[in-house]
């Protein structure tokens, strides 16, 4: 018997872009993801701009940046542009023989904005940010200086797939995986400076962990932009008892401690961004959100009514997410989704962390209580711990 030839990687895109076209509409779409720092692929360097002045290495240089993409997909299968800017930078690393520490985080007074340009059938793409920095050391006193730089992050490989895959999951984690050369001048302690940084990134919808230490140094200096952590939510994720035929994504799940939070410290949530009910490239418009708190990080099977079984009741808006009928030939009985401890989030609310809580599980509530054919990439819940306003 003759053996069946590999299908032709042309068909085989064909296939893909078939796919990925037969959504049911183009437009706006948003991708609101972190672009974070791989340590061990990253270096860096400060060399104080004097004759015969050594680079100073970086070491353990961590953390990222929050990027907001807005592409137009309506030009599928020709190549998507659109625009980035970046909301948040955070940036530490250490520098032991005479800087100490380096902070780097956005101007709060500058944009820091650029060009997307994603051509997905022929496999590449690129991402130019004009950035408008603040850095520090613990040379001189940690006094702020600002930079501004430019960086180009260059995409390569199977990007339909790869978009076809984000649709399909409801996540473009990994899609901007690549590499970030920074190259800026500014001072320290009035003397010029100039930073080099080549840094190896990765993108998911989870803030950076930055070590303790470093945060320790950075943390007052990246509050200038707001002390609220962005934290992306799949459109397609749900705690709830699962319906018939649906198969959502696990929840978002936020451990505390990553935080800095505890029993006792108020949470103000935020959601961020909207999500669609029906499977397409564009930005939907439904923003409801619930979560609840838990001991443990535990999720159980979808068949079940009390999916987390480590649930803490706290004092948030009370919500009741109702159920389904689940019939057997003629006979049907209604099954209840509704769990007693979760709360409402939409469009936003301020809660204590009950006691015994480590774990925040916070997903989207489409009104038709189906998740699987949901879309969106920049959905997600803004997170302040103690706010002073």
């Amino acid at each position: 018997m003759k053996k069946m030839g590999t299908m032709p990687r042309t068909a085989l895109a064909g296939l893909a872009l078939l796919a990925l076209t037969s959504l049911t509409a183009c437009g706006q779409l948003t991708i609101r993801t972190w672009v974070k720092v791989i340590e061990n692929d990253s270096t860096g360097s400060v060399t104080f701009d004097l004759p015969k002045a050594k680079p100073l290495v970086l070491q353990r240089i961590q953390g990222g940046f929050l990027a907001n993409i807005v592409m137009d997909t309506t030009t599928i299968p020709a190549p998507i542009n659109g625009t980035i800017s970046l909301e948040k930078v955070l940036i530490a690393a250490a520098e032991p023989s005479a800087l100490q520490y380096i902070c780097a985080w956005k101007n709060p007074d500058l944009d820091s904005t650029g060009t997307v340009s994603l051509d997905i059938l022929g496999g590449s793409g690129s991402t130019q940010v004009n950035a408008n920095l603040r850095t520090t050391a613990g040379f001189g006193g940690g006094l702020e200086t600002d930079v501004s730089t430019t960086t180009t992050l260059t995409l390569q490989g199977d990007l339909l797939n790869k978009f076809l895959g984000a649709a399909n999951t409801g996540s473009a984690d990994g899609l901007f995986a690549t590499r970030a050369p920074f190259l800026g001048t500014s001072e320290l302690s009035g003397i010029p400076v100039i930073f080099s940084l080549d840094l190896g990134v990765t993108n998911d919808t989870t803030p950076p962990v930055i070590d303790a230490d470093l945060l320790a140094n950075c943390a007052d200096y990246f509050a200038e932009q707001g002390t609220a952590l962005y934290n992306g939510v799949n459109p397609k994720s749900s705690y709830l008892r699962t319906w018939p035929g649906d198969s959502p994504q696990p929840p978002r799940v936020i451990k505390l401690a990553d935080l800095g939070a505890q029993p006792g410290d108020v949470l103000r949530l935020d959601t961020i961004g909207v999500y669609g009910e029906l499977a397409s490239l564009e930005d939907g418009n439904h923003h409801e959100m619930t979560g609840v708190f838990s001991s443990t990080d535990q999720l159980l099977g979808g068949d079940k009514q009390k999916r987390i079984p480590g649930a803490i009741k706290a004092g948030g808006p009370a919500i009741n997410t109702g159920g389904f009928l689940k019939c057997v030939l003629i006979f049907c009985s209604f099954q209840s989704s509704d769990i007693a401890e979760d709360f409402r989030i939409d469009p936003t609310t301020t809660i204590v962390v009950p006691p015994g809580a480590n774990y925040l599980f916070v997903a989207p509530l489409p009104p038709s209580r189906k998740w699987s054919d949901n879309s969106g990439f920049g959905f997600g819940v803004d997170v302040d711990v103690n706010p002073t306003s």
